[in-house]
C-alpha cells in the first residue's frame, strides 16, 4: 500500500467535506489511524450493501454465512481470517463464540458458531503467486432469500476496463469516483479513516470489534493445533456488529 497516496487521499476528503484532522499509518501490514485499526472491509459497497440486505426484509432467517478468501503467497493468514471473521460478526449480527478449524499448508478451513446461532464457514488461502491481487467472496443463506457480492457461478471480481497491449493486460475498476489512482485495498483504508475522522464510526467500537476478531483467529489456528474447537465467553460491552452511517455521494 502506498501510504502517501492513501493519505493524499485522505486529505482530499477531509477538505471537500470536512472531518477531524489525521493521519493514516501501517503497523505490521494494518492500517490505523492512531491508536484506532482501521476495518476496511466493513467500508466495501458490497459489504455494506450485504448488511442492508440482512435489516430490511429482503433475506429473513439468516442461518449461514459462506466465505472465502484468497492472497498471494506470504501474505499473513492470520490477519486475513480475523477480517473474514469480523466481517461474519458484522453481517451475521453476533459476535463469534465457537470456533473449529483444519490447516494445510497455505490454507485453512473454518467453522464457527456466532451467538445468535448462525453458522459460519470461512475458507483462508494463501498459495496464489506472487504478484496476485487476491479475491474474496461472501455468501448469505437464509430461510428466504440467497445473497452474494460477486456475480452468479463467479469466483473472481469483474474488471470495469481491461486494456492489452504487448506487455499484456491491464484491468481498471471504478469502485470510487473521488480517488481515482488508489487501489481496491488502499481505497477501502481511505474510506474507513475517514469515516473515523468525520465521527461516524466509533474508534472504542472498532478497537473492541477488531480485538474480538484478532482473538477468534488466533483461537482458531490453536484449535487446529489441538484438534479441538475452541470456545469464546461473551462478555459484555457495546454492540460492535451495527452498521455505520455512510458518507457523502461519491
Amino acid at each position: 500500500m502506498n501510504l502517501k497516496k492513501m493519505n493524499k487521499g485522505l486529505d482530499f476528503l477531509r477538505d471537500k467535506y470536512g472531518a477531524a484532522k489525521g493521519e493514516i499509518t501501517i503497523k505490521d501490514g494494518h492500517c490505523y489511524v492512531g491508536a484506532t485499526p482501521l476495518l476496511p472491509g466493513r467500508m466495501e459497497r458490497k459489504i455494506i450493501e450485504l448488511k442492508k440486505m440482512t435489516e430490511n426484509g429482503t433475506l429473513e432467517g439468516v442461518s449461514t454465512l459462506r466465505f472465502a478468501s484468497f492472497a498471494a503467497k506470504d501474505t499473513d493468514a492470520k490477519a486475513m481470517l480475523a477480517k473474514e471473521l469480523d466481517l461474519a460478526a458484522l453481517l451475521g449480527g453476533s459476535d463469534v463464540v465457537r470456533v473449529m478449524a483444519v490447516a494445510n499448508g497455505p490454507a485453512i478451513n473454518v467453522l464457527a458458531k456466532l451467538a445468535n446461532d448462525v453458522n459460519v464457514s470461512v475458507e483462508i488461502g494463501t498459495g496464489l503467486p506472487k504478484g496476485e491481487l487476491g479475491y474474496d467472496r461472501h455468501e448469505i443463506i437464509a430461510k428466504r432469500g440467497v445473497a452474494c457480492d460477486q456475480t452468479v457461478d463467479t469466483h473472481t471480481p469483474h474488471a470495469s476496463i481491461r486494456c492489452w497491449d504487448e506487455k499484456g493486460a491491464v484491468e481498471y475498476t471504478d469502485v470510487d469516483t473521488e480517488l481515482f489512482g488508489l487501489t481496491y485495498e488502499e481505497i477501502w483504508n481511505v474510506r474507513a479513516a475517514f469515516a473515523l475522522l468525520q465521527g461516524r464510526a466509533s474508534a472504542k467500537i472498532w478497537k473492541a470489534a477488531w480485538a474480538k476478531a484478532v482473538k477468534a483467529a488466533d483461537l482458531a489456528f490453536k484449535s487446529d493445533a489441538a484438534k479441538a474447537a475452541k470456545t469464546i465467553a461473551l462478555k459484555k460491552g457495546p454492540n460492535t456488529n451495527e452498521a455505520i452511517k455512510t458518507s457523502e455521494v461519491r
